[in-house]
């Protein structure tokens, strides 16, 4: 049976407060770029204010403003943030069956960009704080709610702004971000994503010289064009080395029903064709764990030479997005480019932006408490720690305060992995009214239980 808290968010009249401020921050059109959450920023601070609290609005530029607001609990304790971002990525309006900036309720969901990443956690992180404010904040410590500019594309007005230029406002002990939450269901028990940390980016540019010409004479010397795409078939065919401590084990112990498959996935020998196995009958938790063996490098971009069709390329180059495990450095990534390209060659490697892995332990009140509360909610179902493959705000705070224990969980009631993931910037974005309202109860919860 569970909790009567739970029971009660689950329900669509229950969610129909945080659907409803959802669906007026949808209608706040902060694309980015150019992002805009200043818009998003003084709606905030006036709702706050007329929920009695007072909040600040703050930021490197005015029109890319974050709103971060106080509640002192009652006894003193740690301080927890709970944070999430306001701006959201473009959209082709045209894709969509409703539009994109309506926040229309219907059919149970509420629609639109942001509505599952992540506006739907700024307002569940809201409605949780005016909540607890209103009765009191009986609680052992501080609460902090902190909506955030520019995590999409990540310069520097946003998370990364706040605890480099404002840390008296945004330090804390427990971070709760977005990147988390999801559920698989197999053989009627839930197992909840709960991301301890994300991998690193290190993006950059290899570039290829050739011997410009006339292209009706076959080049004799180099061509440009034909060692990039030689260089992008390496790349991608490329088996980089492979480590297995960031590979969650809870997890695949509870997706993968294979006990043979199971064990091949986490024995270094046996584990790429494991994978291949695997891949052929579950694509979705392959995608879930693969890139959690190691570097990743996937040619996303390609230019070469001008605009004639007749004239050979004096140069071509490939971006590479690149991820790296906690721990893995530009060296490392150096190294498998030498290694799928067969060493240093007629190539030059250019960084556009690296940016390091890093993760925050379990086994403690904090994950503790999310266990506790996830299970209360959903009997018989557990929080399984993994590295998130992409990239959250969750990176700044660990970065900048090394003590942080920083989670990455919005977790869901209503739909599971499967139906929720594939929304994620795409079209018709949606998410349903049960399960923002179940997220909003979940933090209420849970600062009782963590913060107590």
């Amino acid at each position: 049976m569970a909790a009567a808290w739970a029971s009660d968010a689950a329900s669509d009249e229950s969610g129909r407060e945080t659907a409803e401020l959802l669906s007026r921050l949808i209608q706040i059109n902060t694309t980015n770029p150019p992002g805009n959450e200043t818009a998003v920023a003084h709606f905030l601070r006036d709702y706050f204010a007329a929920h009695g609290v007072e909040g600040e609005v703050v930021g490197e530029w005015p029109e890319r403003q974050n709103f971060v607001a106080r509640l002192q609990g009652s006894r003193p304790g740690p301080t927890l943030v709970v944070m999430a971002h306001m701006d959201v990525v473009p959209c082709e309006p045209e894709q969509w069956s409703q539009p994109p900036f309506s926040g229309l309720i219907k059919d149970g969901y509420v629609w639109g960009r942001g509505a599952d990443d992540i506006k739907n956690l700024v307002a569940a992180e809201t409605v949780a704080f005016l909540r607890l404010a209103a009765a009191g904040a009986d609680f052992a410590g501080t609460l902090v709610l902190a909506a955030t500019a520019d995590e999409e594309v990540g310069d520097q007005c946003g998370a990364r702004w706040l605890v480099q230029n404002r840390p008296d406002l945004v330090r804390c002990d427990y971070l709760l971000n977005e990147g988390g939450g999801e559920y698989v269901e197999i053989g009627g028990q839930r197992t909840y994503m709960l991301t301890v940390g994300e991998k690193g980016t290190a993006q950059f540019k290899l570039t290829f010289q050739g011997e410009t010409g006339h292209a009706s004479v076959p080049p004799h010397g180099r061509n440009a064009v034909a060692e990039m795409a030689r260089a992008i078939k390496a790349l991608v065919e490329h088996e980089p080395e492979l480590r297995f401590d960031c590979v969650p084990e809870l997890l695949i112990e509870r997706l993968v029903g294979d006990a043979g498959l199971r064990a091949r996935l986490l024995d270094p020998a046996l584990v790429r064709p494991a994978l291949a196995e695997l891949r052929a009958v579950d694509v979705e938790t392959a995608d879930l764990i693969e890139p959690l063996y190691g570097i990743t490098l996937v040619p996303t971009i390609v230019r070469a030479g001008g605009e004639a069709v007749n004239v050979l390329a004096s140069h071509a180059e490939v971006t590479v997005d690149c991820r790296t495990l906690p721990g893995q450095t530009e060296d490392d990534v150096r190294r498998e480019v030498e290694a799928a390209l067969g060493g240093p060659g007629a190539w030059e490697l250019e960084w556009l932006g690296t940016v390091a892995g890093n993760d925050s332990p379990v086994g403690n009140d904090f994950s503790r408490a999310i266990d506790t509360v996830i299970a209360e909610a959903v009997p018989g179902a557990v929080a399984a720690p993994m590295h998130c493959v992409g990239f959250t705000d969750s990176n700044w705070y660990r970065a900048a305060f090394p003590d942080v224990i920083a989670y990455g969980f919005g977790p869901y009631i209503a739909e599971d992995y499967l139906a929720t993931g594939p929304r994620c910037h795409n079209h018709d974005e949606r998410i349903t009214v049960r399960d923002v309202g179940f997220q909003a109860a979940f933090v209420e919860r849970l600062v009782h239980e963590l913060l107590r």
